[in-house]
């Protein structure tokens, strides 16, 4: 129980980088699995990796080749070797591409810099997104960030919401966006059309070129749209916390789920116990002088367990219906995982029974992980 403690300690500081959505289908394959995880990975220039590659790191150095796929959760990620099937990249910080991607790059970062040629199509959820001039997308270019800027060549479409837009590149296909503000640079030229949903006309350089139409519509706020997006979102993001507790502590999360399964009247108690009586004493710690740094830590320390328990929620319910649908196995895996992110989602969109019930799955899990805690350190 000692060993699940500090495993349970690195889990924590992993969730706080854990605000990105990592969403992977993982197949069965014949192809050779490499998996790495510690603080900084690193593929050496004299390093060649022959099949996939699968890694969880605060820091990753890819320099050397990888010759099948790259699927990574990391804090910051460098690539200047090269991947020659797909890239599948969550970064909390930084992207930084440059080498060449031989298939698809898929990437959710806070900033993503692509700087050398994709074979494939490039998708890229973010913050913000520059493609420099030396860089070629083969394909369609998918987009949904704040700032955009596309100076290299793009052999498809160009397609996603951004808030700002300049493409000052050549572009084989159309353009097809929604945008706060869109620019066409000296250099842009657009073989196909140009359709853009926004408030604001199209700021052009003189010298642009656009082969068809261009086409404006303004913006309408659909209420379906918007309530699907956050729900794909949502669960993006439950899936890519839970995957990371996965890869870094399936013992940990394994333990959770046995607790909750096995004890989950004592575990819904302790859990409410814990959400009622948690925040109160905070709150009496915040006001009075000699406990407001404690109160700070313990403020902290009950958001981190909420958000753990939001995490381990999925797991649950995944490991649950598995066994309801004859898979008695005790052992998690990926597919229990994308099952439970799916039963959450469901259980959401059920008016009153479904969210009643979810709130009880939570409190089942925060109750879980406080009791084993807290049998651990006694």
């Amino acid at each position: 129980m000692i060993d699940c403690t500090k495993q349970f300690n690195s889990v924590l500081k992993l969730v706080l980088f854990s605000v990105v959505l990592f969403f992977v289908s993982v197949t069965a394959a014949s192809a050779e699995v490499v998996v790495r995880s510690d603080y900084t990975v690193s593929v050496t220039e004299d390093q060649v990796i022959a099949g996939d590659f699968y890694t969880a790191a605060n820091i990753l150095n890819v320099s050397g080749v990888i010759e099948s796929d790259l699927v990574a959760a990391t804090g910051k990620t460098t690539i200047n070797g090269s991947v020659n099937g797909d890239a599948f990249i969550a970064t909390w910080s930084q992207t930084d591409v440059h080498g060449t991607i031989g298939d698809d790059l898929r990437i959710i970062s806070t900033g993503a810099t692509i700087a050398e040629p994709v074979m494939g199509d490039l998708l890229v959820i973010g913050s913000s997104v520059h493609i420099l001039s030396t860089a070629s997308i083969a394909g369609d270019v998918v987009i949904y960030a704040g700032q955009v800027n596309i100076e290299g060549s793009v052999g498809g479409d160009v397609l996603g919401t951004m808030k700002n837009l300049r493409i000052n590149g050549p572009v084989a296909g159309d353009v097809d966006v929604k945008v706060d503000e869109f620019a066409l640079g000296d250099r842009a030229a657009i073989e196909g059309s140009v359709r853009y949903v926004s408030s604001d006309v199209l700021n052009l350089s003189p010298d642009h070129r656009v082969g068809g139409e261009i086409f404006r519509n303004d913006p309408v706020i659909d209420k379906n749209e918007y309530q699907f997006k956050s729900l794909f979102v949502s669960a993006l993001v439950v899936l890519f916390t839970v995957l990371v507790w996965f890869l870094i502590s399936r013992r940990s999360l394994e333990e959770v789920v046995k607790e909750a399964a096995t004890k989950s009247v004592r575990s819904l108690v302790v859990g409410l116990l814990v959400l009622l009586l948690a925040p109160l004493a905070t709150i009496i710690l915040l006001f009075s002088v000699i406990g407001m740094f404690v109160g700070i830590v313990f403020l902290f320390l009950y958001a981190l367990l909420v958000t753990l328990s939001f995490a381990g929620l999925s797991a649950v319910i995944g490991h649950v219906l598995m066994r309801v649908f004859n898979q008695p196995s005790a052992r998690l895996s990926l597919v229990t995982l994308v099952v439970g992110v799916f039963a959450v989602i469901l259980l959401v969109m059920l008016p009153v029974v479904g969210q009643v019930a979810l709130f009880l799955c939570m409190l089942v899990t925060l109750g879980a992980i406080v009791d084993l805690l807290l049998r651990a350190r006694g």
